[in-house]
């Protein structure tokens, strides 16, 4: 980042701005372009900021006519909104010329809006347009071989596409959204409540037991080395789990009595089940498993949602002396919005 800043501070520099554009649309999927405008402009490459497998995988950047403006940066009022103006693709796709790289452009450009099914620029609004800068020197002609080092650039800056402004046969022009300024978005993004947690109970797997890690707001509940397991009123269920037997879903003919307490393990994470009514003796193996018979079952392992029941769970011990504070918590509320007379 340093020799990037050198050259930028010099009076004069042989080296030119490029800006690379990508557009991430509604399903995910992901378009490189960048400001190509000169007729036979080669495609240029650029690393990921993230690094695979020791290296920063390089990505093809499609030269188009495609450019911002009216990016702004201001610590008071409203966040600006830019404009983005590019070749109208749904329109023009089909008469993209292919430059001298050998890549075949318009097809790529073509399949990507066929597989996303856009057929106008109206379907482009909500995605989202990262905007990353750098040197040309900075870039690479091919992907012969990815870097180890990390990409040269500036400050990137992410937008949503907000509206169409203006559009025409030759050229759309979008308008863009600071992402904390679009309608119905709330900041962080979720509720801020007080009082309760709105993780969902056990929601986060435990890589060490399932060997994949949600991306879901959850706490990390499992099978707690002190055995503790609590109702949502925060009462004690047990204080030994080994003691309430594991639902066998291979045993068949077996009948249980109202109140009867078993076990499941789903993704590291241990559930507590209590009959509802007498369960009939199963006539196939896992007829009446708990986590799909909701009329013979309930779920007694519930979270109370409140900062105590984080408590008790995350810090409490088998001997029922006051709560450890040294482990932290996975509340997901805001106890400090909590109003206070």
């Amino acid at each position: 980042m340093s020799d990037i800043i050198d050259t930028v501070q010099l009076q004069e520099t042989a080296e030119s701005l490029v800006t690379l554009f990508e557009v991430i649309l509604p399903s995910g999927t992901v378009a490189y372009f960048f400001d190509g405008l000169d007729d036979g402009t080669n495609n240029i490459y650029f690393p990921e900021k993230t690094i695979t497998n020791s290296a920063y995988l390089l990505k093809e950047y499609i030269a188009i006519p495609i450019g911002i403006e009216g990016i702004e940066s201001s610590s008071s009022g409203a966040s600006n909104r830019p404009t983005l103006s590019l070749a109208n693709i749904p329109i023009l796709a089909r008469s993209i010329s292919n430059n001298s790289d050998g890549v075949d452009d318009e097809k790529d450009i073509l399949d990507i809006l066929n597989s996303e099914g856009i057929i106008n620029n109206e379907d482009l609004l909500t995605s989202k347009v990262v905007i990353r800068r750098t040197l040309f020197g900075k870039t690479y002609t091919s992907t012969d071989s990815n870097p180890i080092a990390p990409p040269v650039e500036f400050p990137s800056q992410t937008y949503i596409i907000d509206r169409v402004a203006a559009e025409n046969n030759i050229i759309v022009q979008f308008e863009l959204a600071n992402p904390m300024d679009v309608e119905g978005v709330l900041l962080p993004s979720r509720v801020v409540v007080g009082k309760y947690c709105p993780w969902r109970y056990q929601g986060h797997f435990i890589p060490n037991n399932a060997g994949v890690s949600s991306k879901d707001g959850g706490c990390t509940w499992a099978i707690n080395s002190n055995g503790r397991f609590f109702d949502k009123e925060d009462n004690i269920i047990t204080k030994n789990i080994s003691s309430i037997p594991t639902y066998n879903a291979s045993t068949a003919n077996i009948a249980r009595a109202l109140a009867y307490k078993t076990k499941t393990t789903t993704n590291g994470h241990t559930e507590i089940w209590e009959t509802i009514r007498a369960v009939p003796a199963e006539s196939s193996n896992g007829q009446y498993n708990p986590r799909n018979s909701k009329a013979y079952w309930k779920r007694l392992d519930v979270c109370g949602k409140t900062l105590n029941s984080c408590k008790i769970r995350f810090q409490g011990n088998n001997s029922d002396a006051s709560l450890n504070s040294v482990f932290a918590l996975p509340f997901g509320g805001f106890p400090g919005a909590k109003q206070f007379k």
